[in-house]
């Protein structure tokens, strides 16, 4: 059998997901593998359709943030970043400090991206 159209599909259990809530924003170990463990990634958002994009990116750039450490055995992200989590908060009218929402990911593998749709969020929790 010719396999050369054929590449590699890590299998990882669950689905692409973020969690956003007052400690951060948590990327799941299927995003982070989806992705292909980047190093570096870009985030995007698109306020009108209230999406937000990570697209990996294979080197450091100006628009670029720090994704996954290599080597790190536990696979999975979490941003800090308060001003990202109250942009958010404030784009959804979201009310973080006391809830946790969860957003299933699509992936793009043409464009090595996830693309969350914050619509769809589901609330954890109470």
């Amino acid at each position: 059998m010719d396999l050369s159209k054929f590449k590699p599909y890590t299998v990882s259990p669950g689905v692409a997901t973020i969690t956003i809530g007052k400690n951060g924003l948590a990327f799941s170990k299927t995003a982070v593998i989806r992705l292909g463990k980047p190093e570096y990634v870009e985030l995007l958002v698109n306020d009108d359709d209230k999406i937000i994009v990570i697209r990996a990116l294979s080197e450091q750039s100006e628009t670029s943030t720090n994704f996954f450490k290599p080597g790190k055995k536990n696979i999975m992200v979490r941003w800090n970043y308060q001003d990202l989590i109250e942009r958010i908060a404030e784009m959804m009218n979201w009310d973080t400090e006391n809830k946790t929402y969860k957003v299933r990911g699509e992936y793009h593998p043409e464009d090595n991206l996830l693309s969350f749709s914050l619509k769809n969020a589901s609330v954890l929790g109470k």
